[in-house]
């Protein structure tokens, strides 16, 4: 960086640390004969630490970017902040006539330098000058000069050191999301070469990651011959026609990631007897567009097949079942023998188990010696009050479903069900039939598409996580600063002073250490643990890491929590997930109805929670874009979604249903195109 800087006029966009320390060096008398004049200091947010030390040393300042394209005589812009709205601004200047420097932290660490720089030259040139220096002086001046260009490039080291830590802390995390993910994934880079392979991926394949990391063997545990996977065929950027070369017409595009293809094949080196596998891969790029590696992701379908074989088989031999035996009550003993799911014959007083089928001797390892007059709660969760409440109320010819409900096989392996029960006559006494669907799989698969959905959503998180960290992470910076300034200029730093300093560390550290804590609790994936929880509590968490998003985006948030709401069960990690969707989605909502406007739209997003004395209800209203009858009726269904190509997955909704479904509640849509939209969400209170 080497520019003359004699009579620029300069303008400065972004108000971080950095502006406030280049204002003081611009306006300082080091630099006072070179004429600089900074014209204007621009920032959306109007406390930052430059604006407010522009307006200390009299620097005209603003919220609004486009006052600095109106400038007419400005000569530099100087841009500290990274923001959408300002790819657009910027093309309306003259870049013939102005320049532009885009400052990200390191460039103005170096621009900082270059300035130090600039103001010792300056120094040096005025003192060499004077007709009146010696030798001595000059060697003085040369060896002073020096030091300072040593301690400046010191810095620096110390700044890009910094900064290698903080990325091999990032690797780090990165590579601890993907081998703790229960998905079947590998990586490989642009030069196809494997960089993680995950625990999950080394269960299915039975080839560790030792054996392959480092290679372009990805295809061994697949293939008996050197073939591209899905990942080679992404980096390699094949033609359709060279990956029906490979993949016949077993791929396609994925309709739910961008560039990203997918695929269902046998393979039969894996496992005893092989295995059906579903496979999509997806590029990984920077942040310049190029391809830089793919992510490939397994699921095992072997099981599925085999039991859409087996309810087939099982669909026949019923069907064969029925026609043959269909009067007799020897028929109907062993259709209930032979029916695929477990049937309990359950008293309806004392709610003991009076008969069981087959089934239930197969899939809960129980004989039927062990279950009879066995109380029916003690096959699940026996403080699940919901099933008894249920259960005794009960009516003649009444049916209720109880769904994802925990049973226990023998040795107390636990497992979920789908639970229809119904009253009815057998052998002449009113009793409680129930049938039992294992529902394991499904379950499981749910749990990782939620988990999916949060680590798509943590991409969300992560520039408000970025600028919570950053906040604390200025001010721990600033204290030590100014203790090594006066500790080496020898001050002695007041005990007052010196404790204010230190507990702005404790306090700062604290706060970065809680949003770290924060995201790596909403990362993780959780076991289905009903709790009871207060509604308030997981809204609030919401703005630990959407905050910044709410401000960049210029969003007027109002919070109207009634402060004395009913508990309800639930699980707070999931419900933060529900929220955070309809959050992410009101502020893409207002965004597009902003850019359709030529005129100003005011973005407003009010959240609020009440009880009507039998629900806890929660409204999150929006001034958006709106929606049709035709988007309303679709918008839970799985990957429908409005937004362009590669800005949604369609997930987002489909999930938040089907987490509030699970906890008893429902959600609904008030909505009209233009207009804005409102969710309202309500939970059954906990009795």
């Amino acid at each position: 960086m080497n520019f003359n800087l004699k009579g620029l006029k300069i303008a400065i966009i972004g108000g971080s640390d950095p502006c406030a320390e280049i204002l003081d060096i611009l306006t300082g008398p080091g630099l006072a004969k070179l004429d600089i004049q900074v014209l204007m200091v621009a920032d959306t947010l109007a406390n930052t630490t430059g604006v407010t030390r522009a307006r200390e040393i009299g620097i005209p300042t603003s919220t609004d970017y486009a006052h600095v394209c109106n400038l007419g005589n400005v000569d530099l812009i100087l841009k500290l902040k990274n923001d959408e709205i300002l790819a657009c601004i910027l093309e309306k200047v003259n870049s013939e006539r102005v320049s532009i420097i885009d400052l990200d932290t390191y460039r103005a660490m170096s621009f900082i330098s270059f300035l130090k720089t600039e103001e010792e030259k300056i120094r040096v040139r005025e003192k060499i000058c004077n007709t009146k220096v010696c030798r001595e002086d000059i060697v003085d001046l040369f060896d002073d000069f020096s030091n300072r260009m040593i301690e400046i490039s010191d810095q620096k080291n110390t700044f890009l050191m910094t900064e290698r830590e903080d990325l091999m802390e990032v690797e780090k995390e990165l590579s601890q999301i993907i081998q703790g993910s229960m998905i079947p994934t590998f990586i490989i880079n642009n030069e196809h070469i494997l960089t993680h392979w995950n625990r999950a991926c080394e269960e299915l394949t039975g080839h560790d990651a030792y054996e392959l990391v480092g290679t372009d063997r990805q295809w061994v545990p697949f293939r008996s011959a050197k073939r591209p996977t899905m990942a080679d065929v992404i980096v390699g950027q094949m033609s359709e026609a060279d990956v029906r070369k490979y993949y016949g017409s077993s791929w396609r595009k994925s309709k739910i990631i961008k560039e990203a293809y997918e695929a269902e094949e046998f393979f039969p080196h894996l496992g005893e007897s092989g295995k059906w596998i579903f496979f999509t891969a997806a590029p990984i790029k920077s942040p310049d567009g190029k391809i830089i590696g793919a992510i490939e992701t397994l699921r095992d379908q072997t099981e599925d097949k085999k039991a859409q074989q087996e309810i087939e088989l099982q669909d026949q031999e019923l069907s064969k079942l029925y026609e043959k035996y269909k009067t007799s009550e020897e028929k109907y003993r062993s259709l209930f023998n032979n029916n695929p799911n477990p049937i309990f014959i359950i008293d309806q007083q004392t709610l003991e188990i009076l008969d069981i089928n087959h089934r239930v001797e197969n899939d809960y390892g129980y004989s039927k010696v062990e279950l009879l007059g066995r109380p029916f709660l003690e096959m699940g969760d026996q403080g699940d009050e919901t099933i008894k409440a249920g259960l005794m109320g009960l009516k003649t010819g009444q049916a209720i479903l109880f769904t994802k409900k925990r049973h226990y096989k023998k040795p107390k392996l636990a497992f979920f069900v789908n639970m229809k029960v119904v009253n009815a006559t057998y052998s002449h006494r009113d009793v409680l039939i129930a049938s039992t669907t294992d529902i394991t799989e499904s379950v499981e698969k749910e749990t990782q598409l939620i988990q999916a959905g949060k680590l798509a959503t943590l991409g969300t998180m992560a520039a408000g996580m970025a600028h919570e960290i950053n906040q604390p992470l200025n001010v721990i910076q600033i204290c030590a600063d100014l203790m090594l300034k006066m500790m080496k200029k020898g001050i002695a730093i007041p005990d007052d002073e010196l404790t204010m300093m230190a507990k702005d560390i404790i306090d700062n550290v604290a706060r970065a250490s809680g949003v770290i804590k924060h995201v790596r609790d909403f990362a993780r994936q959780s076991e289905r643990d009903l709790k009871k929880l207060n509604l308030n509590d997981p809204i609030k968490d919401v703005f630990k890491v959407l905050g910044h998003q709410l401000t960049v985006h210029s969003v007027q948030v109002t919070l109207d929590l009634d402060t004395d709401l009913p508990e309800i069960r639930a699980e707070h990690n999931r419900l933060e997930q529900v929220f955070i969707n309809l959050v992410t989605n009101a502020i893409d909502a207002m965004d597009e109805k902003s850019d359709r406007s030529q005129e100003g739209v005011e973005k407003k997003l009010v959240i609020k929670t009440f009880t009507d004395g039998q629900q806890v209800i929660a409204t999150v209203s929006d001034t958006g874009i709106g929606m049709s009858d035709t988007v309303k009726q679709k918008i839970f269904e799985p990957f429908f979604t409005t937004k362009e190509t590669g800005k949604g997955t369609g997930l987002g909704t489909s999930i938040s249903f089907g987490i509030i479904k699970d906890y008893g509640g429902i959600i609904e849509i008030e909505s009209a195109e233009g207009e804005g939209a409102c969710f309202t969400i309500k939970f059954p209170i906990i009795e």
